[in-house]
């Protein structure tokens, strides 16, 4: 794999891990009895799936859309090819991360 398919894994990381997340809920929800939690948690708790599930394509989206702009070339890129994300104050003033390289690009004001 390149340096640019280990960026794409790592930004769909987030919403892999709650999609396992939501079947691993899944899984212990359908297996517990109803009568093991109390009344008002049971009903919030048989909800949460459904609510980790939401918040996976929620992410997976977002993802896709930095992704497609990355590949259109609508997004700021790094000099490795990365994508940059978004800015964040530092020591030395604001500056944007690549999802790539890992490399800090300072932003000018």
């Amino acid at each position: 794999m390149t340096q640019l398919h280990w960026m794409a894994f790592r930004m769909y990381l987030p919403t892999l891990a709650c999609l396992l997340l939501a079947f691993a809920s899944t899984w212990l929800l359908t297996s517990a009895e109803p009568a093991a939690f109390a009344p008002p948690l049971g009903g919030v708790l048989r909800w949460a799936p459904y609510a980790l599930l939401g918040l996976s394509v929620l992410l997976g989206v977002i993802t896709s859309v930095r992704l497609l702009r990355w590949d259109t070339g609508d997004a700021l890129i790094c000099g490795c090819g990365g994508l940059l994300g978004g800015e964040r104050p530092g020591r030395f003033g604001t500056y944007r991360t690549c999802a790539a390289c890992g490399r800090r690009h300072g932003v000018a004001r």
